[in-house]
């Protein structure tokens, strides 16, 4: 078929953007890096988006600092299992079924980040502790 890519090449330039990326967040600190972008919900209206603090929680994951990626971003690790047993699983490392793959899983997903954006976001305990 004419103008396609091939699995392979796609798979290929995904595993070098993923390098560079790992090689960027573990060579660079976020919280003092320029030229990482700023959260614009938080930047232009104050509010913490379910992505606060995911930079920073890469660079400490990559730093095996567990406890101030989980500071950072609760969220995030939980996300970065379901997202490597979807690739897993769509490049046919894993023989079983994407846990996004079922019916509910976008309502699911949506709620679970909605939720947590709504909760990290009240200034009382115990939820002022999810905030980034």
């Amino acid at each position: 078929m004419r103008g396609t890519i091939k699995k392979p090449i796609v798979l290929l330039g995904l595993g070098v953007l993923s390098v560079m990326a790992v090689l960027l967040y573990f060579s660079f600190n976020p919280e003092k890096g320029l030229f990482f972008p700023k959260c614009p919900s938080y930047q232009y209206l104050g509010i913490y988006c379910s992505g606060c603090g995911s930079q920073r929680a890469i660079h400490d994951l990559l730093h095996l600092r567990l406890g101030d990626a989980m500071n950072h971003n609760v969220l995030l690790l939980p996300a970065l299992f379901v997202i490597a047993q979807h690739g897993l699983v769509k490049t046919g490392i894993l023989k079983t079924r994407s846990f996004l793959n079922y019916r509910l899983a976008p309502i699911i997903v949506l709620v679970i980040v909605l939720l947590f954006m709504f909760l990290r976001n009240l200034n009382m305990a115990p939820f002022a502790y999810l905030a980034p």
